[in-house]
């Protein structure tokens, strides 16, 4: 019986053992992602349309990428290959990069979309590579038909965003 006692207590630590390591995996996997302030210090840009028509654009930084972000309320054509971008180091190639949303990757022009988020991750790399990335890079959103409702462009002015990198702690 003696033995049968130190098993199950055994078996008790175990167990309690095996759940905090979990629970401290877990935990420590976690990554959070951050919205980054655009310009102006909002966190969107809202380009009202009609009542029912809207589109939010905002920056996020996600394990260890920069995205931005099209939520789309109503209905749009989206052209990935027209959607410009440059950034105010003319140092930094950008990386050729397709809008997603959920399961869709969206590579062909004159694509129907319906109320829906759109992101699209930022690659970009230094020509110099000698050169470290020390201050946040800034980027420009450029009007371009990447966006149109009713053969018109939706993006009609320059996005200013500023790309950082959250501080760890």
């Amino acid at each position: 019986m003696k033995i049968l006692s130190i098993v199950t207590v055994g078996g008790r630590h175990i167990e309690w053992l095996g759940f905090y390591m979990f629970f401290m995996l877990s935990v420590q996997s976690c990554d959070t992602g951050f919205i980054l302030p655009l310009d102006n210090n909002k966190f969107s840009y809202d380009v009202s349309l009609s009542e029912d028509n809207m589109v939010k654009v905002s920056s996020m930084y996600f394990k260890g990428w920069h995205y931005l972000l099209f939520d789309l309320k109503g209905e749009y054509v989206m052209n990935p290959d027209s959607l410009k971008l440059e950034f105010c180091d003319k140092n930094i190639a950008i990386g050729k990069s397709l809008p997603f949303s959920e399961t869709n990757t969206y590579n062909k022009n004159n694509t129907h979309v319906k109320n829906r988020l759109i992101a699209v991750q930022l690659r970009y790399e230094r020509k110099d590579k000698d050169q470290v990335l020390d201050e946040p890079l800034v980027l420009f959103v450029l009007p371009s038909n990447f966006i149109m409702r009713n053969d018109k462009r939706v993006l009609t002015d320059s996005l200013r965003m500023v790309l950082r990198r959250p501080k760890k702690k």
